[in-house]
């Protein structure tokens, strides 16, 4: 059985008789737990709030995109934010969609915000995790829902799409006026605005990599701070200056500024009001954490405000008594902590799911020092989302990650899958087994628990019935160990290194996923594995213990994993004893094994930025963001577009 051809047409055999591959009926069988669903369609609330639950501002996606089906016939999206905006515009009696005089598709909206995102990574264009991927799902959502939305990161790269807007400005810096030049691509409905400037595109020689932020994984540019300082200053003068689409963004924004690299833009938000009250007079900012351990820690410098262009008493603000790198062992000096700048002057923090909103807010460790600016803050977490492409049912996603069994949905996954894994097996000469074949697919470092991970297969490959694979890349001696385990149980364990959109092949074959992480904000991995009927076996922390169920839709290790860098005894035995439970069960309770697999498929079909864009909104709406519908001349519309990057 040959290796499937990229870009060949997958057979349909594991799809319903009359079922077609991108129909919104090939979802799940079974509904998604009410806990999910309180979580995903909730009004966000904060940590000390009651769980959320549905109201009329937000609701579940899925169930508006259903009640708009009868009306997107033919070319008209049928999942995914489009579909939403027409359900939710039928629900609220504004009427369905319209063609306009040009042929496309429109569906009416009651408001519309000014949106703009600075971030430093957005993908397909650069990305070193799920910041990148946020930003990337999360702007479309929102775009598609009516907003006007805009994503503000460096140029790194010379973007085939983004082209020269031959607009040139500049922004003071250290007592010198630093010049400002921007790159433009308009797509689903969104401006990214790329600032072009030596310091991003000159550092990666054209090779964006994992280098955005230091010249390999782990280690920083030395002039980070400078870099991101004007990277800052140069988003504020998008905002301002940059015409698109006929005109200026302006004050009347939202501004989302996500981690550490943006983090200052609310603190010159603040500084410029303060000096200039009628300046940003309409503008809100809230502060999207997407990983509390990196936060931008540098010494504190003399004239550090004058470079900044700020009052003496905002750097006081942000300087601390920390460590330069996060450890309770290491020396603590005195240091500028760019992550409390968005948290002391955004309106509001934000992060990437309740119970680590939760955490961020409570614990020491989790909120690494900051938790109680986290909670001055009101820090609320809201559910990051996969998108609804990405789906077994849907022929493009099938066919660019090479599934060769074709779509296959959750009443035919069982047969998919096992299809799946026998030719992975064959491929990589990994011998036919009784048990379940499992996989890792991430960074192989601490934060993601694999140096607990490889501890503990030293011993449970010895006795234990299964096979797991490793897909990533990381630190050097964890991979050098990884090498040797293999050699030491060539039967049971393939280091398959990187791999592309193929690895989703590997993860739809697989029985079980394992992310026994120390801390995990969201989590991508499980939720992707969840759509393609994949078992995660999590350790349970931050988002981790929001999206999967021990028991029902996955396995939680007894245990939350250490959050310090050693390989702690508890903590890998705690990995072992869910590593022989799923094994265990696989063998000896298969049924249950498939009903938990269509509980993760109905879990994770809720899992989507459609549902976190509701989420976001409800919040602008709390923020008093200003709304300029009526400002747009009438066009009170919204085109249907399908966004067809999954992967």
């Amino acid at each position: 059985m040959g290796a499937p051809t990229a870009g060949a047409t997958p057979p349909m055999r594991y799809m319903a008789s009359g079922t077609g591959a991108t129909s919104a009926s090939a979802g799940p069988s079974q509904a998604a737990p009410r806990t999910v669903l309180n979580i995903v369609s909730g009004k966000p609330t904060l940590p000390t709030q009651p769980q959320n639950v549905a109201t009329s501002s937000v609701g579940p996606a899925r169930g508006y995109a259903k009640a708009a089906s009868p009306m997107l016939t033919g070319d008209a999206p049928k999942v995914g934010p489009p579909a939403v905006a027409v359900g939710r515009a039928m629900a609220e009696g504004r009427g369905s969609v319209t063609r306009d005089a040009n042929g496309k598709l429109r569906a009416p909206i009651g408001k519309k915000y000014q949106i703009v995102f600075v971030t430093g990574e957005v993908a397909p264009f650069s990305k070193t995790g799920g910041l990148g991927e946020a930003m990337d799902g999360l702007p479309i959502a929102l775009a598609a829902l009516g907003h006007r939305c805009m994503v503000v990161s460096p140029r790194y790269d010379q973007y085939k799409e983004a082209w020269d807007t031959g607009y040139w400005s500049s922004v003071p810096m250290g007592g010198k006026q630093e010049s400002v030049h921007f790159f433009h691509t308009f797509k689903q409905k969104v401006d990214y605005v790329f600032v072009d400037h030596p310091t991003f595109l000159e550092r990666v020689d054209g090779l964006t990599g994992s280098k955005l932020y230091g010249p390999e994984w782990g280690k920083d540019f030395a002039d980070n701070q400078a870099r991101f300082a004007y990277f800052g200053k140069a988003a504020l003068k998008a905002i301002q200056e940059l015409p698109l689409g006929g005109g200026v963004y302006g004050g009347d924004v939202m501004v989302v500024c996500n981690d550490w690299h943006s983090a200052l833009v609310p603190m010159f938000i603040h500084a410029e009001k303060s000096a200039n009250p009628g300046k940003w007079y309409n503008t809100k900012t809230a502060f999207l954490c997407h990983n509390a351990v990196f936060q931008g820690r540098f010494p504190c410098e003399e004239g550090l405000a004058q470079i900044f262009g700020v009052p003496q008493r905002y750097i006081d603000g942000i300087t601390f008594k920390q460590p330069l790198r996060i450890g309770k062992y290491n020396e603590k000096v005195s240091c500028i902590n760019t992550m409390a700048a968005g948290l002391r002057y955004s309106d509001r923090a934000l992060t990437v799911s309740p119970t680590y909103a939760q955490e961020v807010t409570t614990d020491p460790e989790k909120g690494v020092e900051l938790e109680q600016l986290f909670k001055m803050a009101k820090c609320t977490g809201i559910l990051n989302g996969v998108k609804e492409g990405v789906s077994p049912s849907e022929m493009n996603f099938v066919t660019k990650t090479m599934m060769s069994c074709g779509p296959f949905t959750a009443a035919t996954a069982d047969a998919a899958k096992t299809e799946l894994k026998n030719l992975y097996r064959q491929q990589n000469n990994l011998v036919a087994s009784k048990g379940p074949l499992m996989c890792f697919i991430g960074r192989l470092d601490a934060q993601k628990g694999y140096d607990l991970l490889l501890e503990s297969l030293m011993e449970v490959l010895e006795d234990t019935e299964l096979q797991i694979v490793i897909v990533g890349a990381g630190r050097a001696d964890l991979v050098a160990q990884t090498k040797a385990l293999e050699k030491q149980f060539p039967d049971k364990l393939f280091y398959a290194g990187w791999m592309g959109p193929e690895r989703y092949a590997l993860l739809a074959g697989c029985d079980f996923t394992l992310l026994p992480s120390r801390w995990e904000p969201c989590g991508l991995v499980q939720m992707e594995a969840m759509r393609l009927g994949t078992l995660p076996i999590v350790a349970p922390t931050g988002g981790l213990k929001d999206t999967v169920e021990d028991g029902l839709n996955g396995l939680w290790t007894d245990s939350e994993m250490t959050v310090e860098a050693v390989v702690d005894e508890e903590s890998v035995a705690s990995i072992g004893k869910a590593l022989r439970r799923a094994a265990k069960l696989f063998q000896s309770e298969p049924s249950k094994v498939v009903e938990m697999k269509k509980a993760a498929m109905a879990a994770a079909a809720e899992f989507t930025w459609s549902n976190a864009a509701l989420q976001y909104e409800a919040i602008f709406q709390e923020l008093n963001v200003k709304d300029v519908l009526p400002q747009c001349g009438g066009q009170t519309t919204v085109t249907l577009e399908t966004d067809k990057q999954v992967c």
